[in-house]
């Protein structure tokens, strides 16, 4: 089974590196954004099937002859909600689901260190197989899911 194609949206790029490793087998981080300006520049080609590289050098479309387009979009803390809202309005960014950290989950959490990508990564995958981005199966809600 092939994993699914998702996009992230992280200020840090070894945090990045490290969620891209841990969401596989069931998802593959296509491209990451380490800015909105990234996104403005990058999203639009790639929800239009063009190839575009990741500007930040992470994610599988680096070494990919073709891009793939990404089926949703995980969203990091990093990331203020003006920041996703503005991401929210490029061109063709209403056509897949957003996932951003729900505020009081991450208030709620005490956990720091190695142990927090290992809670981020649980809530991500929960988030998009509850909400139908699995493998041959399409998501029927395009918003912003707080995971």
């Amino acid at each position: 089974m092939a994993p699914v194609p998702i996009a992230l949206c992280g200020k840090s790029s070894g945090m990045a590196g490290s969620f891209s490793q841990s969401m596989l087998p069931e998802y593959e981080i296509v491209h990451h954004f380490q800015s909105t300006a990234a996104a403005r520049e990058e999203l639009p080609p790639l929800f239009r099937g063009e190839t575009v590289k990741p500007s930040s050098g992470v994610g599988s479309n680096v070494d990919s002859a073709e891009s793939k387009k990404p089926r949703a979009v995980v969203v990091g803390a990093g990331f203020s909600r003006d920041e996703l809202d503005e991401m929210r309005k490029i061109e063709g960014a209403d056509s897949i689901p957003w996932l951003y950290p729900d505020a009081l989950k991450s208030a709620a959490s005490i956990v720091t260190g190695p142990f927090l990508m290992t809670v981020i990564v649980k809530r991500a995958k929960s988030c998009l197989q509850t909400n139908g981005v699995v493998e041959g199966k399409e998501p029927g809600d395009t918003g912003v899911w707080p995971f």
